[in-house]
């Protein structure tokens, strides 16, 4: 199970070239090449990583829509591992840290513990290595030339806190019980005597004699919003204040009283609860944005020919 872990993150962390193919150079940027084997190599990982979020039709619609930008995405990759080279930037210790945080994971004492379950799954360590350091490499010029130069300020969190209310409030909620009758000859029978017993003995009495499941859980349906509630059932529900039983409620199942312990009205988070949250969406979207901004610059500076686009 270990084996099976490691191969999967590694393979989903990096995207080192699988295919040793004669090659076809589909681009050329600055002085490094983007093979056909690179963008296929790319194609897979990408296959896998989106295969551990979706499924089925939503996968492959999502691989297809994604697979449209993969020559672009390799060639704006090219652009920062280039210039991180034109700046003499070197990630020899990050990549230590990084093999030895990895050794940590997935349990092995040593590095060399690491690289030897590497070359036993077949990978080839030093492409892996290659590959992390590149990947390292473009990380910290994209943290020095952008994310380093990226701040918010208070006031951008509360305009944005302001514009935004509604993402950060709560719905009201209703703490329920609930007794339940099937439909059918003796149901207004028993109705009769489950409301004999909530007046005399109250309702974890009477909710014994519920239909399955509340008899056997005491009714307990926790807390519920406006979008839990069946409809049928919500407008009487509203009318009730809590400590309070609605009426027998008719539904295609049978019949229910509910018991309403608690009402929780709506509530907006203050701006003390969300601040950190809001800055890290501020700081997102201003990341993304100089990232672009960024790359477009280093197509002016660094040469990019597009020999062939990928099919």
């Amino acid at each position: 199970m270990k084996k099976l872990a490691l191969s999967l993150a590694l393979g989903s962390l990096l995207l080192a070239g699988e295919y040793k193919l004669v090659d076809e150079v589909l681009a050329v940027v600055g002085d490094e090449i983007i093979t056909l084997s690179d963008v296929k190599a790319y194609e897979k990982e990408l296959y896998k990583f989106l295969s551990q979020k979706y499924s089925g039709q939503e996968l492959e619609e999502k691989f297809a829509q994604e697979r449209k930008g993969l020559l672009d995405n390799m060639i704006q990759r090219k652009l920062l591992l280039v210039k991180a080279r034109q700046e003499g930037l070197t990630v020899d210790e990050e990549l230590k840290i990084t093999m030895k945080n990895l050794a940590k994971q997935y349990g092995f004492s040593t590095v060399e513990e690491l690289e030897q379950a590497m070359k036993a799954q077949g990978m080839d360590v030093e492409e892996w290595k290659r590959t992390a350091k590149e990947n390292l490499l473009q990380q910290k010029l994209i943290q020095r030339e952008v994310e380093a130069k990226i701040s918010v300020t208070e006031g951008e969190i509360r305009d944005y806190y302001e514009a935004h209310r509604a993402e950060f409030g709560e719905p009201a909620r209703w703490v329920l019980r609930a007794i339940k009758v099937k439909k059918g000859g003796e149901a207004e029978a028993r109705k009769r005597k489950i409301d004999e017993v909530l007046a005399k003995k109250g309702f974890d009495e009477a909710v014994k004699l519920s239909a399955p499941p509340f008899n056997g859980n005491g009714g307990e349906l926790g807390e519920l919003t406006v979008d839990e509630i069946r409809p049928e059932f919500l407008g009487a529900i509203k009318k009730t204040p809590a400590g309070a039983l609605t009426p027998w409620l008719e539904a295609e199942d049978g019949w229910y009283k509910f018991l309403v312990e608690k009402y929780i009205p709506p509530r907006f988070k203050t701006l003390s609860q969300v601040r950190k949250e809001i800055e890290n969406k501020i700081l997102a979207r201003k990341r993304q944005e100089a990232l672009k901004k960024f790359i477009e610059e280093l197509k002016k500076e660094i040469p990019v020919r597009i020999l062939r686009r990928y099919p």
